[in-house]
Parts: C-alpha cells; structure tokens; sequence
C-alpha cells in the first residue's frame, strides 16, 4: 500500500519542502519547492546563521502551500512527515522542526527526524536502483565524508574531513580569487578553459594512505600564491587566471580519486567483497571535473542527479519512507 510522505530540509540555507508518494519498491515526486539564499547570502560572503533562519521562516509556509497545491493535496492527506533534524546550523534547523511539530501535532501524524547526511547518499535511489552494500562519497559545502552503507539505515564512516570541506575549499578559494559566493559553480566552468597541471598546489595527507581528507593547506598555499603573484588578480579573463583556476581544482580533484582509492580497500576490507558501487552525493557532486575523474578511475560510479544534489526536501523524504 503506498503512502505520501512529506520531506522539509532547512539544516543551511536552502529552504525545501517536497511531497513524494512511496510504492513500496519504487517512490514517485509530486511535488517539489526549494528556495535558495545564495543571492541573499552573497553580499556576506557566506552563510549567516541568523539570516539564513530568518528567511528559511519567511518562506517555509508559502513553500508547503505551494508544494501541496501542485499536489493537489491537503495537510490531512500525508502519512508521515521528514525532517532533517542534524547536523547542521541550530537556528535553520529548529525553524525546519518547529514547522514538521506543527504539522505533525495539529494533523495527528508522526514525524520521522532525519540526518540530512545519510540522506544525500540515498537520494540516488530516487533515479537510480543501487543493490547494497556500496561505498558512499559525500562531498558539499559544509562536509566530505566516507561511508560504508550496508543497509538503509546502516551506515559506518570510514573516513572524514579533519579540517575544511571540498565545498568550503572551492568557496573560500573563490573569494581569495574574488569570485564571490558561491564559487563552486563558477571555478568549475572557469577551469575548462585553463591548463589543470600548470600551477601545483598540495594535496592534504597525500601520504596518509587512508581515506581522510584536509583542504586548509590547499587554501592556504593559493593565498600565498596570489599575495606573491598579485597580477594574477587583475584579469579575471586572461589565460593565466583560468590555469590558476584549474590548477586549484585540480588539486581537489586529485584528492578525491586519491583517498576514494584508499576508502575502497578498507571497505572492501571490513565487507569482505571484492567490489563495490560507488555512490556519489552532495552539492560538490555537480563539480564536473569531479564527476569524469571518478568514472575514469573507478567502476560502477553512481551519482546523486543533479536536482538532489544540494539540500532538498525530496532527499529528506526520500530516506524517511
């Protein structure tokens, strides 16, 4: 028997809200309504926790109402509620919670608390029909993780980030490019122009031989590049700026196939299986550079659809059905 679910996402500073109906094997999107703060957030240069919940509250009600009228349903009409309840920002995510308690009380219906982590890895499975066990690569603005993920609700980390995030590094590396916010998007399409192997910036814990990230001297090592090569800066069209671009890049890139090939042999190691799938999720997983190294490199390489790699509402439903 299939049930509707409805999904809220608000742990940053996008705000989502998204219906989906569960078939049991398969989940079908209703509906879908996301509001992003980027140009909000841009003058800043970055998320503000405060702002972010302030207009994750001005939005969220007309998000539902917009939601369920494509829906063609009412509040009464869902059988559960999704709500990405950690981690993230305290003040986005208790406007996101507030709003599920609400509706959960007043329409007598249970509530399930998601963690928004878990859930851009299983958000391939909106498109996608992945057998477990599988190697998960979470990549986004605020974290970059490995994971085992042997069952819906069975995930074990192999391996983190001890410092900045990919996202953090593309996004702190823009603004000292002068890019903006966010940078992610524009470095990646400013790179295809450029010579990746021009410029060499460090890979963090190269000889680590684990599965363990860090960004911050990448991000350190190009501050220092432009403070000794100032010029750099003034042409934001010349040749040269786009083989810096992709040269930073680059050095994300590599790191990515780098510690995957190292987080593959542990969890090969601890499932005892000669091969494994390879999922990739989070809003750095629309880098495009990204996404060919990782299929060169490896079999069997499934990645989150674009439209579910940021923060949605549809991810958060999707893993709570």
């Amino acid at each position: 028997m299939s049930k509707l679910i409805l999904g809220i996402e608000t742990s940053c500073d996008d705000t989502s809200v998204a219906i989906l109906k569960d078939h049991v094997d398969s989940v079908e999107l209703l509906a879908h309504e996301t509001f992003g703060q980027e140009d909000s957030l841009a003058e800043w240069g970055g998320v503000v926790p405060e702002i972010a919940a302030r207009n994750h509250l001005q939005k969220m009600a007309p998000l539902l109402e917009s939601c369920f009228k494509k829906a063609g349903l009412q509040y009464s009409d869902i059988d559960l509620i999704g709500v990405t309840a950690l981690p993230g920002l305290l003040g986005p995510l208790l406007t996101g919670l507030n709003a599920a308690k609400t509706l959960a009380l007043y329409n007598e219906k249970p509530i399930l608390p998601v963690n928004h982590l878990y859930a851009h890895l299983e958000a391939v499975h909106l498109t996608e029909k992945i057998e477990y066990p599988y190697l998960g690569l979470l990549i986004s603005g605020g974290h970059s993780a490995f994971f085992l993920v042997t069952s819906k609700d069975e995930f074990k980390v192999l391996g983190g980030t001890i410092d900045d995030a990919a996202g953090e590094a593309f996004d702190k590396g823009g603004k000292l490019l002068g890019l903006g916010y966010p940078a992610g998007r524009v470095i990646d399409e400013l790179s295809k122009k450029g010579d990746p192997n021009k410029y060499e910036f460090p890979i963090g814990l190269k000889a680590s031989a684990d599965c363990r990230f860090s960004f911050s001297g990448l991000k350190t090592s190009l501050r220092v590049f432009l403070e000794n090569n100032p010029s750099f800066l003034e042409n934001k069209e010349s040749q040269e700026f786009y083989d810096l671009c992709a040269s930073y890049q680059e050095a994300i890139v590599k790191a990515m196939a780098l510690k995957t090939k190292y987080a593959f042999k542990k969890a090969k190691e601890i499932s005892g299986l000669s091969s494994l799938p390879l999922v990739v999720g989070g809003g750095v997983a629309c880098n495009s550079a990204i996404r060919e190294r990782l299929q060169t490199k490896f079999q069997n390489v499934q990645f989150v659809h674009p439209a579910y790699c940021a923060d949605n509402g549809a991810m958060i439903g999707n893993f709570a059905r």
